[in-house]
């Protein structure tokens, strides 16, 4: 049994399908007997059986047979889905006039998740191995033949302008001629990027790291960012404690003229008060996303995000992206997408912060004072990554106050500046 569930988990990792249904008609009479002993309501225990396998097969990547065995490692993951559903809360429907909610409150983070030593994975293991295997209900098998259906098209959809396949679920056809002409677009610049400006840049960057004629001019132009980012990268990384991050630029506020505000993420120093406007963190539009969301993870639906959501819908004026290759035009879409963020909070709950499954590394900017605050890029994650109390997290320096930059180098340039200012941003903390 052991070698068949390692064979349908490596088979999963290379994306078949065939294995992700070898692994569900064998681990579901286990994953079903075991789930049952500590929840009741038979949606619950289908919810937790669906998402385990689901997890199971966006991670399965992960799994090494030399290192544990599958059965181990599928009850890590229906150990944390366990326990993740044990401890959220029971929320009522939200209602708009008596929830006296306001956007402009910081939110109130959880504990940290701990997961509870009874669902600990060999203690799971050996209840399956002493129960008789689970009844699997006619709901979960149609639930599961669908999820198997959406993820056998899904290599067929649409791409995004950032080239990942439409999410089947959320997809509507209507799209796909923006869709189209912004994946055109899009690759054009990538290109021109590739074979113009990016040359260009790294030749700047030589010209100041060797004080090359005209090192002083692009030195107080900013420095190419992406060049120092492609040369550097991790030593532009440093590690904190995401709820530590508890300042966050908003670049209309920090930035009002619009030219500069375009052009800013191409400069690695940056000039002005920008600093000087930052937002609280704990207060912005993805925290309160995330934390209602996570809050009302035993049904969506009483959610204020779907409440907001079916409110646009019922007046016409439902979400849509062409960038995100989603529509969401009815009642399920929505419910579909707010799954979308759980799921991926679920994974992160269970295998930790991975920054490699973003598009780009979460990002920060170092104020005049030295402290770290955070950017665009990857918004949505660090707000995951405060409310479940990941312990660490590493996040990219992709901009320094001018002032900041002047104090650490002291007067140096070229490599020598580079290399005070590497030294320095380990020591970085998060803005107060």
């Amino acid at each position: 049994m052991c070698a068949d569930l390692a064979d349908a988990l490596n088979a999963c990792a290379d994306g078949t399908l065939a294995g992700l249904k070898t692994l569900a008609m064998q681990a579901l009479p286990g994953l079903v007997a075991v789930t049952q002993q500590y929840v009741e309501a038979h949606e619950e225990v289908e919810d937790i059986v669906h998402d385990t396998l689901y997890l199971a097969w966006q991670n399965a990547w992960r799994f090494d047979a030399a290192e544990e065995l599958p059965g181990h490692w599928l009850m890590h993951i229906l150990g944390n889905r366990l326990n993740s559903q044990l401890s959220a809360p029971y929320r009522e429907a939200f209602d708009p006039e008596a929830s006296g909610y306001n956007h402009l409150e910081p939110v109130e983070l959880p504990p940290p998740m701990e997961r509870h030593e009874t669902l600990a994975t060999h203690r799971l293991w050996n209840l399956a191995e002493c129960l008789t295997p689970g009844k699997v209900s006619d709901r979960l098998r149609t639930r599961l033949t669908e999820a198997f259906e959406v993820l056998s098209v899904q290599s067929q959809m649409p791409l995004t302008p950032s080239g990942e396949n439409a999410d089947p679920r959320l997809f509507d056809p209507i799209l796909a001629p923006r869709m189209r002409l912004s994946r055109l677009s899009l690759r054009t610049k990538q290109h021109v990027d590739q074979y113009v400006v990016q040359p260009l840049a790294n030749s700047m960057l030589t010209i100041w790291m060797h004080q090359l004629p005209g090192a002083q001019h692009i030195e107080r132009w900013g420095l190419p960012r992406h060049s120092v980012e492609a040369r550097f990268q991790q030593a532009l990384d440093i590690e904190v404690t995401p709820r530590d991050l508890v300042r966050n630029m908003n670049y209309p506020r920090s930035f009002p003229d619009r030219r500069v505000r375009h052009g800013i993420n191409k400069r690695l120093l940056w000039d002005g008060d920008w600093d000087q406007r930052l937002e609280y963190f704990r207060a912005s539009r993805r925290m309160h996303f995330i934390t209602d969301i996570w809050e009302h993870r035993r049904n969506l639906c009483n959610s204020r995000s779907y409440h907001q959501l079916a409110e646009r819908l019922a007046h016409g004026n439902p979400i849509a992206s062409h960038s995100d290759g989603i529509m969401l035009d009815r009642p399920e879409r929505i419910h579909a997408y707010l799954r979308r963020y759980v799921l991926y909070m679920e994974s992160m709950a269970c295998f930790g912060f991975d920054n490699q499954l973003g598009k780009d590394p979460l990002a920060a900017a170092v104020d005049r004072n030295g402290g770290l605050v955070k950017i665009n890029k990857g918004l949505h994650r660090l707000a995951m990554a405060q409310v479940l109390g990941i312990p660490r997290i590493t996040i990219r320096v992709r901009g320094i106050h001018h002032l900041w930059w002047q104090q650490v180098t002291a007067g140096t340039t070229g490599i020598a500046a580079m290399e005070r200012m590497l030294a320095a941003l380990p020591n970085c903390p998060p803005s107060r």
